[in-house]
């Protein structure tokens, strides 16, 4: 066993360097090379998660995703907005940017822009028959973009991630079962440099959601009201951790989505598991649009 111990360490060094960031992008690219025109239905419409990216790709804008959370003296107070944009069939390209109003202090209150980042994200893997789906993600935090009043962090980052999506109805399940889905992320988060608070981290998300228009479709659910078969109660949950020392930052969200046609309202509780995640509970809200529902239909295809 002895023999093991080397390389074990070398490779921990290495996902801690810089290097770890073209190791992301190269396995994302030969990933794709497997399933260069992989078919986007998977059999189930996977709905957008609200504390991490879901495992498809499509032709949408989040706007806006609002963030309350309580903290000492009042809310901090987060406006997200996301553009989501398929470049070909099997790779999209996300934009990020948010604003942050933190809570008053005295006289003054601190407001300013977060920074921006930006994703790749590839699709190397469906099954529409056994609602499978598995996405790799490139995501590039750019450093120093937002501003130093509400501490944007100065450093960039770089994660690499694996992302899927499985459904249940195609596992012979009873019929009460065949709406459950799980979806999930795994990836680790690598700052340009290493410093106070700027340490390699691994992330992992997860949620489990109950698709009401599944359901609607198997034999028990026949007689559901046909206004509850756009609903999806989900609980999602994510946890960050660094890969050396301490700081485990973990959050719960239960919540509730409506899946309409061409358009998305969600809304979930945001509920700390850990001290570094928070003493309060806070809430996230979200409407997703697609740019075919906008009118921009020229752009809700891919661009190659």
């Amino acid at each position: 066993m002895k023999n093991w111990v080397p390389w074990r360490c070398r490779i921990k060094r290495f996902f801690l360097k810089k290097e770890a960031k073209t190791f992301a992008l190269v396995c994302a690219v030969c990933a794709g090379t497997y399933v260069p025109s992989c078919a986007e239905d998977t059999g189930r419409d996977f709905p957008k998660t609200l504390i991490f990216d879901e495992p498809g790709i499509d032709d949408e804008v989040s706007l806006p995703t609002i963030i309350v959370t309580p903290q000492e003296g009042g809310n901090k107070t987060d406006a997200d907005f996301e553009l989501d944009k398929r470049l070909t069939s099997w790779l999209s390209a996300q934009i990020n940017v948010g604003y942050t109003q933190l809570p008053r202090l005295g006289d003054s209150r601190a407001e300013g822009w977060q920074n921006t980042s930006g994703t790749l994200k590839l699709m190397a893997f469906s099954n529409q028959e056994h609602e499978q789906l598995v996405s790799f993600s490139l995501i590039r935090e750019f450093g120093g973009s937002g501003a130093r009043q509400i501490d944007a962090a100065p450093v960039s980052t770089t994660t690499g991630a694996i992302n899927f999506g499985q459904g249940f109805a195609s596992f012979g399940l009873p019929a009460g079962l065949k709406p459950f889905a799980l979806t999930g992320s795994a990836g680790l988060l690598v700052p340009d440099r290493e410093g106070q608070g700027d340490v390699a981290r691994a992330v992992i998300s997860a949620s489990l959601q109950y698709s009401l228009e599944v359901f609607s479709n198997t034999p028990a659910g026949h007689s559901l009201p046909v206004f509850l078969h756009p609903f999806i109660p989900i609980v999602e949950c994510s946890s960050t951790l660094p890969v050396r020392g301490r700081g485990q930052n973990s959050l719960l969200a239960p919540g509730l989505i409506y899946a309409g046609e061409g358009y998305q309202l969600a809304a979930e509780a945001l509920i700390p598991l850990t001290k570094d995640a928070g003493t309060h509970a806070g809430f996230i809200a979200q409407l997703n649009i697609s740019l075919a529902t906008l009118g921009l239909r020229t752009l809700s295809r891919p661009l190659f």
